[in-house]
C-alpha cells in the first residue's frame, strides 16, 4: 500500500454557482487555492458534494482544467467518473485524464448497482476502466450500493486500484472492509466516506477519508488524521468535538441536502458568496440552517482555525 493516494485524507471539495445557477469560475479557483492550502493528500471533483449529477460533461472536463491550474501542483487532482453504465464510464475516463486528473474515483454504476450487486460486476466494471486508462483507481461504495463481501479481495487483484472509498454509514460495514483489506492478497486502502463519524472511522483501521465534510476544516481534518495515525487519540478528539457536530448536522436525514448544507457553512465563514445549488437539489431548511448557525456559535467554527486553509500557523 505505497501509493499516495491509498491514504491520509482527500478532500471531495463543493462547486461554487452564481446566482444564476451557473459556475461561478473565479470563487472556484480561490476556493480550490485555499483547500489545498489545507495540505490534504489530494482535491477530488466531480463528485456528488460537487454536484457532479448536475452537470454536463464538458463542465465536469472544465471544472478539472481549472482546478489543476488552482492547484498549482500543490497536491494531487481527483475526478470522479459517474455514469449509467459501463461504456459510458470508458468513454469518459480518458477525457478526465486529459483534463488533468491525476487518478480517478469510479462511482457505482446507478441504477444497475442498486440492491444486489455481484462481486463480478463490480470487478468487471473497473477491469473496463483501468484497460483505458494509467492512473490510479479509487473504488466507490456508497449508502445505496454496498458492495459485497469479498469485493476488496478481488479489487486487489487490479494494479491500478489503490484504495476504496466506503460511504457505507454503517459501522459493521465498515469494520468488515477494514479486516478484508488486511487479509487481502495486495493492500489497498480504505478510505472513509462517513462523514458523520470520520475520526471513529479512522480508530477502526480506515487509512485515511475521501470526504465531502473536507470541504470545509480541511486543514483540521488533516490534523486530526495525523494525530490519529500518531496514537494522539486525546488531541484528535479535541479537534472531532468542536467540528464533528457540523458534520452530523450537514449529513443527517435528507442527505441529499449536505450539500447546500455545506455551501451554508462555507458561506458563514465567508468562503463562498452564497449558497446556491443547481435544481433539483433545493435551498436550505429553516431547521437546518438554525442547526448550523447553533454548531457555529457553541464551537467557533467562523474562527480562520477551522477555514480550508486553517489558521496561518497551520495553512
Amino acid at each position: 500500500m505505497s501509493h499516495p493516494l491509498s491514504s491520509g485524507v482527500i478532500a471531495a471539495a463543493v462547486l461554487p454557482y452564481d446566482d444564476n445557477g451557473a459556475i461561478d469560475w473565479p470563487t472556484l479557483d480561490r476556493y480550490i487555492r485555499q483547500v489545498a492550502a489545507g495540505g490534504p493528500k489530494a482535491i477530488a471533483m466531480n463528485m456528488a458534494v460537487s454536484e457532479v449529477s448536475c452537470l454536463e460533461i464538458p463542465e465536469q472536463l472544465e471544472v478539472i482544467r481549472r482546478c489543476k491550474a488552482a492547484i498549482g501542483g500543490r497536491c494531487l487532482l481527483l475526478s470522479g467518473v459517474n455514469a449509467t453504465h459501463t461504456a459510458a464510464a470508458v468513454a469518459l475516463a480518458p477525457q478526465l485524464i486529459a483534463a488533468g486528473a491525476d487518478g480517478l474515483v469510479l462511482f457505482p454504476l446507478l441504477p444497475a448497482f442498486i440492491g444486489a450487486v455481484t462481486v463480478d460486476m463490480v470487478v468487471d466494471y473497473h477491469r473496463a476502466i483501468a484497460a483505458v486508462t494509467t492512473c490510479p483507481l479509487i473504488a466507490f461504495q456508497t449508502v445505496f450500493s454496498k458492495y459485497p463481501k469479498g469485493t476488496i479481495t478481488a479489487l486487489s487483484a487490479i494494479p491500478s486500484i489503490v484504495a476504496i472509498k466506503d460511504a457505507s454509514f454503517d459501522v459493521e460495514q465498515t469494520l468488515d472492509n477494514v479486516r478484508e483489506a488486511n487479509s487481502a492478497p495486495r493492500k489497498i486502502g480504505v478510505l472513509t466516506g462517513s462523514d458523520t463519524f470520520i475520526l471513529e472511522a479512522m480508530l477502526m483501521g480506515c487509512d485515511g477519508a475521501l470526504i465531502g465534510f473536507a470541504a470545509t476544516a480541511t486543514a483540521e481534518i488533516v490534523r486530526m488524521h495525523n494525530l490519529s495515525v500518531e496514537g494522539k487519540i486525546t488531541e484528535a478528539y479535541e479537534i472531532w468535538q468542536k467540528i464533528g457536530p457540523l458534520a452530523r448536522v450537514c449529513w443527517r436525514t435528507p442527505l441529499r441536502d449536505y450539500r447546500v448544507r455545506t455551501k451554508y457553512a462555507l458561506q458563514l465563514q465567508g468562503i463562498l458568496p452564497n449558497m446556491k445549488v443547481r435544481p433539483p437539489f433545493t435551498t436550505i431548511a429553516p431547521a437546518d440552517r438554525a442547526d448550523i448557525d447553533a454548531a457555529f456559535k457553541a464551537h467557533n467554527l467562523a474562527s480562520p482555525r477551522f477555514h480550508p486553509a486553517g489558521s496561518p500557523a497551520r495553512g
